[in-house]
């Protein structure tokens, strides 16, 4: 893959990755998602 192909995707997955944290916000569900992470990340 050429450099702006790989440009291309990363902007793509970005735009995802914060269009679901958008979504994650406007329904409520960031601090379960937060908890979850938390819970996680204390085990090790």
């Amino acid at each position: 893959m050429e450099i702006p192909e790989r440009r291309v995707i990363g902007a793509l997955l970005l735009l995802l990755g914060v269009s679901f944290l958008a979504v994650g916000i406007y329904t409520g569900q960031l601090n379960t998602i937060l908890e979850m992470l938390k819970k996680a990340f204390t085990t090790f």
